[in-house]
């Protein structure tokens, strides 16, 4: 079988391919990426038998440069090809050299003997001494392992971290020395810093039209509202309301359609930009919220509010997953 053949086979359910969204953007279908090949083994108990493997793209810790992803018996390891398509996009969309990347890095608790392994590691340069940015990956549909990757990022001292099934992703960032409960709208390229990519210009064409809203709500939730003692949906209403008028204005009046609904490294100025925003939003669309109604998230929690929106772009997707999402956050009685 080719490699497209055993993709197919891997993710069984033809939509799994489709929602790897996280690699849309990197010019080549996921079989043109990827190398996979068969060796069939002619000693030992697996005499006989066909395995299928993958050429990875930069070598493991352990100097292994090739990894099983298929056998005849069905056996396969997605998580596998999410992880080498997240290193071929570090290596071509973020410019990463290969002797800058590592996987499976032993990651050491304080006194712990059992040493656990960090999917992905990138550092600032080939002497491989400092760690950047920590990619924690799992196969698709799996929600877990963002807690998992924050003790990688205190364990090692890493300010960028990212959590990816393929299709949702989550970037952590920790404006040292604070905790790691801050969110970037993209990783930082080869020679760049998490401020460089907080302060970047962005426009409407830089706005993810394919994403899970109801995820992106949900994110929300977990990183932020749960503990913030506010009302959960009229908070993220009010944020949604802001992006969705930020939006308009870029697209009919702002020159380049540059949009404004991003996060600044100073929790202070973010505030002040988004409420602005929402305040714009209420004078054209008045009667939603109270005259004079504020964003009362605090400056803290309103920094990592907008992670998880800023990067997609909510005017002309599918308004039934809106409804969707937003059926999922109302409360029983405000349905009714």
């Amino acid at each position: 079988m080719n490699t497209k053949e055993i993709l197919d086979k891997i993710f069984k359910d033809p939509k799994t391919l489709y929602e790897l969204t996280e690699f849309d953007t990197l010019g080549k279908s996921l079989h043109e990426i990827l190398n996979i090949y068969s060796k069939t083994s002619d000693s030992g108990r697996d005499a006989g038998k066909t395995k299928y493997y993958l050429k990875s793209f930069v070598p493991f810790s352990s100097g292994k440069e090739e990894v099983q992803v298929f056998d005849e018996k069905g056996k396969s390891n997605p998580e596998e090809i999410v992880r080498q398509l997240w290193v071929y996009k570090l290596l071509n969309a973020y410019d990463y050299k290969a002797d800058e990347i590592e996987l499976e890095k032993s990651v050491h608790f304080g006194t712990e003997i059992n040493a656990k392994a960090a999917d992905i590691v990138v550092y600032t340069d080939s002497t491989k001494q400092t760690p950047k940015i920590i990619i924690e990956v799992k196969k698709p549909k799996r929600k877990d392992g963002i807690e998992q990757l924050k003790s990688y990022l205190n364990a090692q001292g890493s300010p960028v971290g990212v959590w990816s099934n393929g299709s949702d992703s989550i970037i952590l960032f920790r404006p040292y020395p604070a905790n790691f409960n801050d969110t970037l709208v993209d990783i930082p390229k080869r020679g760049q810093e998490p401020k460089d990519v907080l302060e970047a210009k962005r426009t409407l064409a830089h706005l993810k039209k394919s994403f899970n809203f109801k995820k992106i709500i949900q994110d929300l939730e977990e990183l932020v509202l749960a503990d913030s003692g506010k009302d959960e949906f009229n908070e993220i209403f009010k944020l949604i309301f802001a992006k969705i008028w930020d939006e308009k204005e870029a697209s009919e009046i702002r020159q380049n359609q540059e949009i404004h609904f991003t996060k600044a490294l100073d929790p202070e100025i973010t505030y002040e930009r988004i409420n602005n925003l929402f305040k714009k939003a209420c004078e054209e669309w008045p009667g939603i919220f109270k005259e004079g109604e504020d964003i009362e998230l605090t400056k803290k929690h309103l920094q990592v509010c907008i992670g998880p929106i800023e990067g997609v772009r909510l005017m002309g997707s599918n308004l039934r997953i809106m409804d969707d999402a937003f059926e999922y956050l109302l409360p029983t009685e405000s349905k009714k």
